[in-house]
């Protein structure tokens, strides 16, 4: 983001020091990102964050929200698939280590990135939840673990992860002491929303968790 603004500064205010950039001219920035650049008002608003941290915390020089304010947008609500076109997505599953992978996700409720860096020791059957440490709030925290979940975990460590030891990976990836990325949970996801005719549903991995709360 910073580079982009001094890419700007640089084509359109050349040879001026960044500290002596006026309250217009930053406005004249965004109104090219919005006008030129296309960006919506979401991705707008992070390029204000940024500029404001780094006004702040680097030039040393006072923000003033009122000469740059954040941009106003829609709200939508998201797309949320119903109880049944998740359970078929579920099902249409063979590989038993993705269909874990998939049910986690809805029946836990947690984020594709928490269920990349889940270990084995994290799967409490005893107390029926999910150990996630480090979420995104930097916090630790407990998930839900349904039956349903538990059976399909059993189903997948029996079939193809023998041998699987407390502090191993729960789904570990292609390279050697790597877990599963996100990128290649998502590639199921898709390609599974297609098997079953969800292709245009406009669903994404984090309809799950919308569904999980939902339902």
């Amino acid at each position: 983001y910073m580079t982009s603004y001094i890419q700007w500064v640089e084509e359109h205010l050349p040879g001026r020091k960044l500290f002596s950039v006026t309250w217009e001219e930053i406005r004249s920035y965004i109104r090219f990102l919005k006008d030129v650049r296309g960006l919506n008002p979401r991705t707008i608003n992070v390029h204000i964050s940024q500029l404001r941290d780094f006004y702040y915390y680097v030039l040393h020089k006072d923000w003033d929200k009122r000469e740059v304010p954040l941009l106003h947008y829609d709200e939508h609500l998201p797309v949320v698939p119903s109880r049944e076109q998740v359970i078929s997505i579920i099902d249409s599953i063979m590989n038993p280590k993705h269909k874990a992978e998939i049910a986690i996700l809805y029946f836990s409720g947690i984020r594709v990135s928490e269920l990349c860096r889940l270990h084995c020791k994290d799967i409490h059957r005893s107390k029926n939840c999910i150990y996630i440490s480090r979420s995104k709030n930097r916090s630790d925290r407990y998930a839900v673990l349904s039956d349903r979940a538990y059976d399909l975990l059993v189903s997948y460590v029996r079939t193809a992860y023998r041998g699987a030891k407390q502090d191993d990976w729960l789904f570990p990836g292609q390279k050697q002491g790597a877990h599963i990325n996100e990128q290649s949970i998502y590639n199921i996801f898709i390609r599974h929303l297609e098997k079953t005719g969800l292709k245009s549903s406009g669903f994404n991995l984090h309809s799950l968790r919308h569904a999980f709360g939902l339902h």
